[in-house]
Order: structure tokens, then C-alpha cells, then sequence
């Protein structure tokens, strides 16, 4: 009986010790240059890892989630350092960056932290040795948002600042979403959605305020409509954009009235709220408004509608017919 506790106990061990090790190895890989700063605020930071080559190299820039008020340049989601290891084997550099959140500054004002983060790697491609020419991007959940701004955004390239940075394009090669949100007008989202308006009632009175920084009757004047359709990914979408991969594996619910009675009931009774309440946790209900399928789809519809190559990615995608961003991004990066 002790011999076989002991046994036990080392297996535990050993199992603990490679769980550790596998958690700790995710983007272990230091990188060329960290905490490179690409614009004036704190959190205008990013990492490089630069692939060894003779000639100048494509990139992949990666952009974090965290709903633009958490996360950091470390904390890549849907990659492993495999993906990492194999981009800079085949000659792709990487790089990941940070942005200022939500605290510091309005959604219009983050988003083009990540455009300028783009730009400056541009400006500075002959010393970094990369290609210009061949950026791609891509994110999960806010970093996905921002990646498909800019890859249909118009170029935000200033011919003429003062500031050499933000003459540089900010057009991307390629652009991966991973749990993407289909617009940030949020006054969009019931239609995306397809729930009622007044119960997406935050859309005005309470985002507003806290991602715009305007008031929610100033959202709706002129200059409110104008940069919220500053912010719309959808009616950004033509034809000359670049290739985009989506991919949303969340379950795909309805969102009713019912629906929605279910999700709450099972969250309090998941979180020991409602003791006296047996409820079966169900996993096919889903309010994840946030991430929902329908954003992912509405992304397809209207590249699809203008003739953009689009490769989506769904919970039910037979697996034969699956591909990572990565490969998808590298397919469009290849060097030369």
C-alpha cells in the first residue's frame, strides 16, 4: 500500500511539473527587442521577435483582447510558441503590441494606438529588416476588432504631418480575427444580433459615455453618427481590402427571451446563488454578446457581399475544412 501511495505521489508530481512546464513555454521565446516604445503614452509599447535573414522579412503584428480596458502584449490567445517558432523558421518576423485602454483614452483615439503601432514599424523596417510591403495583423476579441478596422479601414497615412511616424501606411497584406465583434457602432448590434433595440439600451446611454467619451445624445448628432461610422468594421468592407480570416467557435443561440431566462438561471445556479434551485448546466445556451457567432457572421455576409476573400471558421467547420490564422496568414506572407 505504500509503494503504490508513493507511486502515487510521483505521478502527481510528474504530472504537475509538465503542466507546468507546458504553461510556462507559451511564448517563452524571448524576443529580439522588448518594450520597444512606438508612440508617447505608457502603454505604447511592443515586442519583436525578427526572423534571421538576409533580405527584409514580412510581418505579423499581434494585437491582445481584453475589451480594450485589460490585457498586454504578452498575452497572446488561439497561438503556441509552435506557431511563433515556425512563422520565424519560415523568414516571418513577429511582433506583439500594447495600447492605452479604456481609463486613458476614447475607442477612436486606442484603435489608432494600434495604427500608429503599424506605421512605426513601417518607418523603421530598413533597421528592424522588415518588409514593408508584406504587414499582416491579427487578435482575439478586442485585438481581433482592431485588426479588421484596419485591414478595411481607408489608409490613415498623413502625407504631409510633421510627424515622419504617421506618414507611413496603415494598410495591412492580411488580417486574422479570433472572437471578433463586427462593428464598434454600437448602435448596430441589435441588428447584428437581432434583439430588440431597447434591449440593447446600453448601445447609447451606457456605452457612449464610457468608449466614445461623448454624451449619448451626442452620439446621435452629426459629429456623433460621423465617428461612429468612423469606428463601423461593416460599411468599411470593399472589394480592394485585404484577405481576412474570422473565427468564432462559440455556440450559436438564439437570442430570445427564453433563451435568455435560461443563461441567467443557470449563471446564478453555477454561481451557488440560487441554492434551493436545481438547474442543469446546459452549454448550447450562449449570451456571450460580446463574441457571438452573429458578429462572425455578419463579417462574412458583407465580405462576401463585395467580392472580399473571407475564410470563416465556425463551432460545427468540419475539422478537415479548418485552418489556424497563422497558416492563413503565412499563405498570404510567404517570402519571395
Amino acid at each position: 500500500m505504500s509503494c503504490r501511495m508513493s507511486s502515487l505521489r510521483r505521478l502527481v508530481r510528474i504530472v504537475f511539473i509538465v503542466v507546468v512546464v507546458v504553461w510556462r513555454s507559451a511564448w517563452a521565446l524571448e524576443p529580439t527587442l522588448r518594450d520597444v516604445a512606438y508612440g508617447p503614452y505608457e502603454r505604447n509599447k511592443l515586442d519583436l521577435w525578427q526572423a534571421p535573414s538576409a533580405t527584409p522579412t514580412p510581418l505579423i503584428v499581434h494585437i491582445h483582447g481584453g475589451g480594450f480596458y485589460e490585457g498586454n502584449k504578452g498575452g497572446f490567445w488561439g497561438s503556441s510558441e509552435a506557431d511563433l517558432v515556425h512563422s520565424l523558421e519560415v523568414g516571418v518576423s513577429v511582433a506583439s503590441i500594447s495600447y492605452r485602454f479604456l481609463d486613458d483614452a476614447p475607442l477612436q483615439d486606442i484603435l489608432r494606438d494600434s495604427a500608429r503601432a503599424i506605421q512605426f514599424l513601417r518607418y523603421n523596417a530598413a533597421s528592424l529588416n522588415i518588409d514593408k510591403t508584406r504587414v499582416a495583423a491579427f487578435g482575439d476579441s478586442a485585438g481581433a476588432g482592431t485588426s479588421l478596422w484596419l485591414a478595411f479601414h481607408d489608409d490613415l497615412a498623413e502625407p504631409n504631418n510633421t510627424d515622419p511616424v504617421l506618414r507611413e501606411s496603415t494598410r495591412l497584406s492580411a488580417a486574422g480575427g479570433l472572437m471578433p465583434q463586427a462593428t464598434y457602432d454600437f448602435a448596430q448590434w441589435p441588428a447584428v444580433l437581432d434583439i430588440p433595440q431597447y434591449v440593447w439600451y446600453v448601445s447609447m446611454w451606457r456605452v457612449a459615455p464610457r468608449y466614445y467619451r461623448l454624451r449619448p445624445i451626442q452620439a446621435n448628432l452629426d459629429d456623433g453618427k460621423k465617428l461612429r461610422a468612423d469606428l463601423d468594421m461593416l460599411s468599411w468592407i470593399d472589394s480592394g481590402d485585404p484577405p481576412v480570416y474570422l473565427l468564432c467557435n462559440q455556440q450559436e443561440t438564439k437570442l430570445t427571451y427564453p433563451n435568455l431566462f435560461r443563461f441567467v438561471l443557470q449563471e446564478l445556479t453555477k454561481r451557488n446563488l440560487l441554492p434551493f434551485v436545481k438547474t442543469k448546466y446546459d452549454a448550447s445556451v450562449n449570451f456571450d454578446i460580446l463574441h457571438h457567432p452573429a458578429h462572425t457572421r455578419a463579417l462574412e455576409r458583407a465580405c462576401d457581399a463585395k467580392g472580399l476573400p473571407c475564410v470563416a471558421i465556425y463551432r460545427d467547420t468540419p475539422d478537415a475544412e479548418k485552418i489556424g490564422v497563422y497558416d492563413f496568414l503565412l499563405k498570404h506572407l510567404r517570402p519571395l
